[in-house]
Parts: structure tokens; sequence; C-alpha cells
């Protein structure tokens, strides 16, 4: 099987990285993958992960001669299936599998913000060229059907995904040790883009309010880099505020923290927070879809972490409870990294995209 991927993002941020990480599985199995991203900067660093990558971008809607070159493009290459991972260059890049006649198209969803509600274009768009829309979190598919009445539920599946856990590069430490971080400290963090729809002002507010200092370490590459620089001088938390920028050693920022956060007004399932949670680290999550479906334990089961509503004094007192108490802490950890085992297993998220870019999916 031949997969191609298009992705329009101009930062490597949690969805390109699950992306180039699918890709890599199924080249592993012995499929043939190809991504393709906005520029040469983006191709070459989802080519870090050891994937074939080009460069086909697209610009807006009007853009039309972007589509047809993406069409040339696919009809040179003659993949079995595309995967289409930006929603809102859908428009143009589903009529470019039309045009090239690709025989299967399935649009990733892992934002629940991305619905047929946001515009007429992606409506038409989902009913015309896509055959499969895969959400990653169960909780995102009645206010995604709920957006377009005449899209066929039939051809929209929930696939979650699947972890491995991160590998330290480095001896235990390192990046503490880097950062001039206390042993002793409790270190709060994140690994994500510093965009607005993660909120990490929030969780630097929240953390203000904590009564014990606490380091906060957020590795990621976004616009909002100076906004919350100066949020940090402001709220006195300037010497305790780390951002890391994009960084590959992913294990070794997951070894400096005690307490993995999202603070997202949106979010589909993340998956730096189940690699968060491979890696045994405790999560608190304010309350977006995939949350609950990864956080919340079965009967008789121990917490893997805490979900809490968007409200910033919410998260306060989740943080607060869990800073102060460290034995809380590893047994959430320990917790969390069984059922990112149990739940989201590598090679059973392989196997549902396999089945389902064979066209055997859904």
């Amino acid at each position: 099987m031949y997969v191609i991927a298009h992705n329009a993002s101009a930062v490597l941020g949690g969805g390109e990285i699950w992306t180039a990480l699918l890709l890599a599985g199924l080249r592993d199995r012995g499929h043939r993958v190809l991504m393709l991203c906005r520029n040469e900067e983006m191709a070459a660093r989802a080519g870090a992960y050891g994937i074939p990558t080009g460069v086909q971008p697209i610009g807006g809607d009007v853009m039309l001669p972007d589509a047809l070159r993406f069409a040339a493009t696919l009809r040179r290459e003659r993949p079995d299936a595309v995967l289409l991972t930006t929603f809102k260059k859908l428009l143009l890049a589903g009529m470019a599998t039309r045009i090239a006649g690709v025989p299967f198209v399935v649009q990733r969803i892992g934002l629940d913000g991305d619905t047929p509600a946001r515009s007429a274009r992606y409506r038409f768009a989902l009913r015309r060229f896509v055959h499969r829309v895969a959400l990653n979190a169960h909780g995102m598919r009645p206010g995604f059907l709920a957006g377009d009445p005449r899209l066929d539920p039939s051809r929209v599946i929930t696939l979650l995904d699947g972890v491995r856990a991160p590998v330290r590069q480095a001896p235990p430490g390192t990046v503490r040790r880097e950062l001039g971080i206390p042993a002793d400290a409790v270190v709060v963090g994140a690994v994500g883009r510093l965009a607005s729809q993660k909120r990490f002002d929030r969780l630097l507010r929240a953390l203000a309010g904590v009564p014990q200092p606490v380091h906060c370490v957020i590795a990621g590459e976004g616009p909002q880099r100076e906004r919350l620089e100066a949020l940090a001088r402001e709220l006195g938390m300037a010497g305790r505020l780390h951002l890391l920028g994009f960084r590959g050693d992913v294990g070794d920022v997951l070894d400096a923290l005690d307490l993995f956060v999202v603070s997202s007004d949106r979010e589909g399932l993340a998956n730096a927070m189940l690699e968060a949670m491979a890696f045994g680290l405790p999560v608190v999550s304010t309350d977006v879809s995939g949350a609950r479906e990864a956080l919340e334990p079965g009967a008789g089961e121990p917490r893997p972490g805490v979900v809490v509503p968007v409200e910033e004094d919410a998260l306060r007192d989740a943080l607060a409870e869990l800073v102060r108490d460290g034995d809380a802490r590893r047994a959430m950890g320990a917790a969390a990294r069984e059922r990112a085992e149990r739940l989201f297993g590598w090679e059973r998220f392989l196997d549902d995209w396999e089945r389902l870019l064979a066209g055997a999916g859904g």
C-alpha cells in the first residue's frame, strides 16, 4: 500500500508529529509512505522521523492553482490512499484528490473545533471528496455530526491514538541541571505549540496562585512566546518559567517534570498527554475532548490524572493539591503508565490505521 499524507502547518506541533509517527510505523510494516508539507523547513523537520517528505503548499480557498498542482503530484505518485490532516485546507486538498482519482481519502480530525459547522465549504468537501473521517476521541463525535445532519454517520469513525513512551537520550536529570532547577523543586510542564488555544496563560496564572513556588517547563514554539514571557514577569514568575522551544528529546523533557498539564480550551485526544502518561507522569487536564477517555478511571481502578473545568481557579486548586502530595503524584503516574499501555497501545493503533487506509476500516 502506498499512503501519502498532506499537512499544511507552519509549525511542527502534535498533529504534525502524529502524522510523521504514523507514517514511520506504516513504513516499518512494509508500506510505502510520503508526507507532503507546507515548505522545506517543515519537510526537513518531518523527515527527521525517518520518512520520505516533500513540499506541496496549499494556500487559501481561492488558490485553485495549488489544488491543480497537488492533483498533478497525486497523478504522478498514484497513491492507494491519501490522508489529509489540516482541516482548513480540506476544500482544495480534497478537490485535488478528486481530480487525481485517488481511490481512498481520509480526513483526520484531531481538534474538537474542526467540524462541518464552521463553513458550508467544509460540509461540501466532506460530502464530496472524503471517504472516511477519522476522529481521535469518542467525545468529538456528537459535535462533529451535529455540524452537518446530511453527512452519512457511517463515514465518521473514531480511532484512538496510540503511543510509545518517549525514551531519554541523556542521563536522568539532565534538563533540570541545564535549566538550573533544584533537584528538590516541583516541576509542572507541558509539550505543545505556543498557540492561543493551548491557553498556557491559564497555566501560568494558575501556578501563580499555588502557595508553593513551582517551576514551569514548556517545550514548543509558536506566536505566544513573547506574551507568555511578559505574563511571567507580570506574575513574578520569570525565573521559574522555562520556554524550551522545539525539542526533539521529548523523553528528556518529560524526565524533568513531576506533573504534566493540558490547559487548552479545545483539543482532541492530545498525543502529548498520552506520551506523558506512557512515560509515567500524572496529568491534570481541562475538560477538553478526549481528556475523560484518557484520565477517568473505571470502577475500582486507580486515577491516572485529574480532569478539571476550564476555570483558572479549578486548575489552580488541582495543581496545588498535587504539588504538595508527592505520594499521590507517584501513584497517579504509575496508573497513567498502565492505562496508556492498555488503552493506547502502539501496535493496536497501527493495526487500526492500516486497516482503515486499506479501505477496510469503519
